[in-house]
């Protein structure tokens, strides 16, 4: 098994130094493969794409299977969408006004 993901998580297929938000080996019985499972958020190499890698292998004594999904969109999309659509929280110093108003009209 390390030989086959090693690659993926070393280089991970267009992004770098990703974040591992899940990962899982299972072995169902003694005489049944392992399976492995890792999920991981990274930037492309160029910084402008956020991907989200799903890597599925299934590794026995006679053969080994993987399967990697790759999901991409470009940084600013996102940023814009958790603006738009996420929870705000404003944290600021003691005895000091926020510096941007807490309501923004949206595009």
């Amino acid at each position: 098994m390390k030989a086959l993901h090693s690659r993926y998580t070393a280089e991970g297929h267009d992004a770098r130094y990703p974040l591992i938000l899940s990962q899982r080996t299972t072995a169902p019985e003694p005489d049944q493969p392992l399976l492995f499972q890792e999920f991981c958020l990274g930037l492309a190499n160029d910084q402008s794409r956020i991907v989200l890698r799903r890597y599925f292998e299934q590794f026995g004594p006679t053969s080994a299977q993987w399967v990697e999904y790759v999901h991409s969109i470009p940084a600013a999309d996102l940023i814009h969408w958790i603006m738009t659509h996420g929870t705000l929280h404003i944290e600021c110093s003691d005895n000091t006004a926020p510096l941007a108003s807490s309501t923004t009209a949206h595009d």
